[in-house]
């Protein structure tokens, strides 16, 4: 029969290995993120020297729609003066993905958390890929196209949507710029971050009701191709919630998004147990088949976006 003492032995040595066990699994998560972590941060420091050095062909489009801006509408230099800005490291497009990085955790407190870290360093880095990151800026080119009243033409747009790509504003729906809000009446509108409200006294100085906006075409290279590629899970899900909310045939979420919202709400409601271990499992994978960012200097060159989703 078991004394007592020896009870107390075992249930202390249960207890022990349970911790170091745990532990274990805390130091292979933390590793993993603190890898991920790295390769994020320096695909965001080559991407800034990149943009530095002036090597960025849209980036070099912005300064100079900005500039034929500024000269041919004084009354726009404001806001132009701020899109030009995106051409920096100090725009927004930059500093998104760098504030991006710094929310992510890397002393994560479970399997859930360390899955979502992973996969959220993963899309940062994808962003910051500088093809990728060039191609995204064609978004603030054809915002200051629009401003101009035809006199510059927007870029990488499909020619069925030129016309209204001509009249719009491209960085609505983008998370770096603005957030759909819910008014006290239920409705939800874009409201702009900061110096960027600007813009409601541009575009016909009309707020961007979400209903009327999505129930038209709206390109952008954001809402059409960076939303899935490297939006974050909580705009997917803010974004998939809009759509079934307003649904309109131009608004339909994407397989890739419906994919990666199915995920996302599946890992947060069954956090525990073997859900949480598959994924990570999963996060694990879809990041060790990323491959390492094009570091090519040849980005001042005129290159047209990829298609596809």
């Amino acid at each position: 029969m078991q004394t007592n003492k020896s009870r107390i032995l075992t249930h202390s040595f249960g207890l022990l290995l349970i911790v170091i066990l745990l532990s274990a699994c805390g130091n292979r998560f933390e590793a993993q993120l603190g890898e991920a972590h790295k390769a994020a941060q320096s695909s965001l420091a080559y991407l800034k020297s990149q943009l530095d050095a002036g090597e960025l062909s849209n980036a070099l489009l912005i300064d100079k729609y900005a500039t034929t801006i500024i000269q041919q509408k004084p009354d726009y230099t404001d806001i132009a003066t701020l899109l030009k800005k995106e051409a920096t490291s100090q725009g927004k497009a930059y500093t998104a993905l760098t504030q991006r990085l710094a929310a992510v955790s890397l002393t994560p407190t479970s399997t859930e958390a360390a899955a979502n870290g992973l996969q959220e360093l993963q899309l940062i880095n994808t962003a910051a890929d500088v093809y990728e990151f060039n191609n995204s800026l064609a978004d603030v080119v054809n915002t200051l196209a629009a401003l101009s009243d035809g006199q510059l033409a927007v870029i990488n747009v499909p020619a069925s949507q030129r016309t209204s790509a001509q009249q719009t504003n491209a960085l609505v729906g983008n998370p770096a710029y603005g957030s759909w809000t819910q008014n006290s009446s239920g409705q939800s509108f874009w409201a702009w971050y900061g110096m960027y409200s600007m813009f409601n006294n541009v575009f016909g100085g009309n707020r961007y009701d979400y209903g009327s906006w999505s129930s038209r075409p709206h390109y952008s290279y954001y809402g059409n191709y960076g939303r899935d590629r490297w939006g974050s899970n909580t705009d997917i899900a803010k974004n998939k919630k809009l759509s079934q909310r307003y649904p309109s045939r131009y608004n339909k979420p994407s397989a890739a998004t419906n994919a990666r919202y199915a995920t996302t709400a599946k890992r947060s409601s069954s956090y525990g147990g073997a859900q949480s271990k598959s994924s990570s499992k999963s996060s694990s994978s879809r990041y060790s088949s990323y491959g390492s960012s094009s570091r090519s200097s040849s980005y001042s060159g005129s290159r047209s976006f990829r298609s596809g989703k």
